[in-house]
C-alpha cells in the first residue's frame, strides 16, 4: 500500500468518526441528551425578522441577556419564542418584535428553552411532518453514517501491493523497513488517525469551552423564618385565684379581681443560611365591635433593635378601654355585649441573608374578647396557636454557578473541559513529535538503503544472517540497487538487505527466481549484523 493512499483513507475515515460526533454534539435535541432545540415559527409576533414558517434552532445557554431572542414554555401555549427586554426578579419579561403589549407570563430560567443560534427562513414549512426533533437529527445521522460506509467501501475497494504480497504467501502483511520501530510507528497510518480525530475533537472542545464563562449567576431561594411568642399576665387582689398567685396565658381575666394585664411578645429571625438584621418595632392594643368600629392604644412605642430577637412590653388598662367603649356607646346609642381586642406587634425588618439584602414586616395577631366581666382568649377558626405566629419567607438572588457542557449524557464543568483541552492537546503534540522523532529516526542513513547517494523507493527489510537461496532457485545479479529496485516495484515485492561483516547485498524474491544485488566498497562500513524489525502479520 502506498503511504499516501493508507494515509488518506485513515484520515478520512477519522473525519468522519469527528463529523458524526460533532453533529450530535451540536445538534442533537434535548431528547437525546443534546442542548439544540427546533421551533417552526408559527405566527407574525417576531416580524420583520421572523415569519410564519421559518425553522428557528436554539441552544441551552448558561446565561440570558436583555435584547435576547429566547424561546420558553408557557404553561398554557407551548413553546414561544420572543425577545428579553427586561428582568422582574427572578424571572424574565419578553414581548414579540412585532407586538405592542408585553407577554402577560413571565418564565423562570428553568423555563427557557434556549437561545436563537440558526435561523432557517421558510424551510419550518416543510419540515411540519418532522416536528419531533427525533425524526430531524435521525435523518442527519444516517447521512453521516452513510458517508461513513461509503468511505469504508471505497477504501476496502483498494487493496495495496503489500497485501496482494501477503495473500501470495511470499511477505506479512505490512512490512516494515529500517531501523526495528515502536509499536506506534509500526501502524503510523492508525495512529496518525487517532491523532488527528483526537486533536480535531480537543480542538473543538477547547473553541466551546473557551467561549463560555466558567460560573454564571442563577436564581437562588434563600428561606428565613419569622416567629414570636405571646405572653400576658395579670396580678389580682387576691392571689388565691390562680394557682400561680396570677392570671397567665389562656386563663381569664377577671376585671372585678384585675383591670390591669402585661403583655409580652418576644420575636426572632432565623434562616439556616449567614444572616443579619435590624429594625424597629411597636405593639398596639385594637378594640373593635362587629359593626367595624376601630379604636387604637399604643402599648409599646416604636422603638429601633439590632439583631434578630427583641422583646416588646406594654400594659393595657382595661379601665381605660372600658372608657372609651362606653364613649362610643354614649354617643352612638349603640351598645355590644362583647368587643373584641385585638394585641398586635408590628415588626419591619432589613439585613441579609448569605449577602442578600432583604426588608420585611411581621405583624401577628392575638385575638381577645371583651365584656363587663372579662378578658380572655377568642381564638379564631384559622389560628392553630395563637401565642406561638409564625411567618415563613424568602430571599431571591443571583448566585455564582459552575457553568457545564453538556456532552450526551456527560455535563462537564467548562473549567475542568479547558483543562482537558489543554492538557490532551499537549499530549499530542509530545505524541506527534515522538512520532515524527521515530520516523525521522527509521529513515536515517544507518535504517534504510545505506548506500550513499542511491535511492530506494520499495519496501527494505533488514534480515539476521544470511538470506535463504534454496538450490532449485536461480540468482540473477544486477546491475545496481536501482535496478534492483525497479524489480521490486514490479513484483510488488520488498528488498532484503544482508549486512555482516565483509558483506553487503540486496536481494528481491520472486519464486523461482532471486535477484541480487552486491554492494561491493561499502561492506567495511556496517561490521555489526543489523537488527531486525520484529514482523507485523
Amino acid at each position: 500500500m502506498k503511504p499516501r493512499r493508507g494515509l488518506s483513507a485513515s484520515l478520512s475515515s477519522a473525519l468522519v468518526v469527528v463529523a458524526v460526533i460533532a453533529a450530535w454534539v451540536l445538534f442533537a435535541p434535548p431528547q437525546l441528551g443534546g442542548q439544540t432545540s427546533y421551533v417552526i415559527i408559527n405566527g407574525n409576533s417576531m416580524e420583520p425578522g421572523m415569519h410564519r414558517g421559518d425553522l428557528a434552532i436554539v441552544r441551552q445557554a448558561s446565561t440570558y441577556e436583555t435584547g435576547d431572542v429566547v424561546t420558553y414554555r408557557h404553561p398554557q401555549i407551548g413553546p414561544v419564542i420572543h425577545r428579553i427586554i427586561g428582568r422582574d426578579g427572578a424571572r424574565f419579561v419578553f414581548q414579540g418584535d412585532n407586538n405592542d403589549f408585553i407577554d402577560g407570563y413571565h418564565p423562570s430560567q428553568d423555563e427557557l428553552i434556549g437561545e436563537l443560534w440558526i435561523h432557517v427562513p421558510e424551510i419550518g414549512s416543510w419540515l411540519v411532518r418532522f416536528r419531533d426533533p427525533v425524526y430531524m437529527f435521525g435523518l442527519l445521522f444516517v447521512a453521516f453514517i452513510g458517508l461513513g460506509g461509503a468511505t469504508a467501501k471505497a477504501q476496502a475497494g483498494k487493496p495495496g501491493r503489500t497485501g496482494r504480497l501477503a495473500n501470495r504467501g511470499e511477505i506479512p502483511a505490512q512490512p516494515t523497513g529500517g531501523q526495528p520501530m515502536n509499536q506506534m510507528l509500526r501502524n503510523w497510518q492508525d495512529t496518525v488517525s487517532v491523532l488527528a480525530a483526537a486533536g480535531v475533537a480537543l480542538i473543538a472542545l477547547a473553541w466551546i469551552s473557551f467561549n463560555r464563562p466558567t460560573h454564571h449567576d442563577v436564581p437562588a431561594n434563600l428561606p428565613y423564618s419569622q416567629s414570636g411568642t405571646f405572653a400576658y399576665s395579670a396580678v389580682p387582689a387576691d392571689g388565691r385565684v390562680y394557682d400561680t398567685g396570677q392570671a397567665t396565658s389562656g386563663e381569664p381575666v377577671y376585671r372585678r379581681l384585675s383591670e390591669q394585664v402585661a403583655f409580652r411578645f418576644e420575636y426572632e429571625f432565623a434562616s439556616t443560611e449567614r444572616a443579619t438584621a435590624s429594625g424597629s418595632y411597636t405593639m398596639v392594643a385594637e378594640l373593635g365591635d362587629q359593626n367595624g368600629w376601630r379604636r387604637t392604644i399604643e402599648l409599646t412605642p416604636a422603638t429601633p433593635f439590632q439583631g434578630k430577637t427583641l422583646a416588646a412590653e406594654g400594659v393595657l388598662d382595661l379601665a381605660a378601654a372600658q372608657s372609651l367603649i362606653s364613649i362610643l356607646e354614649e354617643q352612638s346609642g349603640v351598645k355590644n355585649d362583647r368587643y373584641s381586642v385585638t394585641i398586635r406587634p408590628e415588626v419591619a425588618i432589613a439585613g441579609t441573608v448569605d449577602g442578600a439584602k432583604f426588608t420585611d414586616t411581621f405583624n401577628p395577631e392575638l385575638p381577645m374578647a371583651l365584656d363587663k366581666l372579662q378578658l380572655k382568649m377568642d381564638a379564631r377558626s384559622d389560628e392553630k396557636d395563637p401565642l406561638n405566629p409564625r411567618l415563613d419567607g424568602m430571599v431571591t438572588t443571583l448566585q455564582p454557578e459552575a457553568t457545564t457542557i453538556k456532552l450526551l449524557a456527560l455535563s462537564l464543568p467548562v473549567s475542568l473541559a479547558r483543562a482537558i483541552s489543554m492538557a490532551g492537546l499537549g499530549l499530542l503534540f509530545a505524541a506527534a513529535g515522538v512520532l515524527m522523532a521515530a520516523a525521522v529516526k527509521g529513515r536515517s542513513p544507518e535504517a534504510g538503503a545505506i548506500v550513499p547517494g542511491r535511492k530506494l523507493r520499495t519496501p527494505l527489510v533488514n534480515v539476521r544472517g544470511t538470506v535463504p537461496t534454496p538450490r532449485s532457485t536461480r540468482v540473477i545479479d544486477v546491475a545496481s540497487l536501482e535496478d534492483l529496485g525497479r524489480i521490486a516495484s514490479r513484483l510488488g515485492a520488498v528488498v532484503l538487505q544482508e549486512a555482516r561483516p565483509g558483506y553487503h547485498a540486496f536481494f528481491v524474491n520472486d519464486l523461482e527466481v532471486t535477484y541480487r544485488f552486491e554492494a561491493e566498497g561499502f561492506a567495511d562500513e556496517h561490521t555489526t549484523e543489523p537488527k531486525i524489525p520484529r514482523r507485523v502479520a
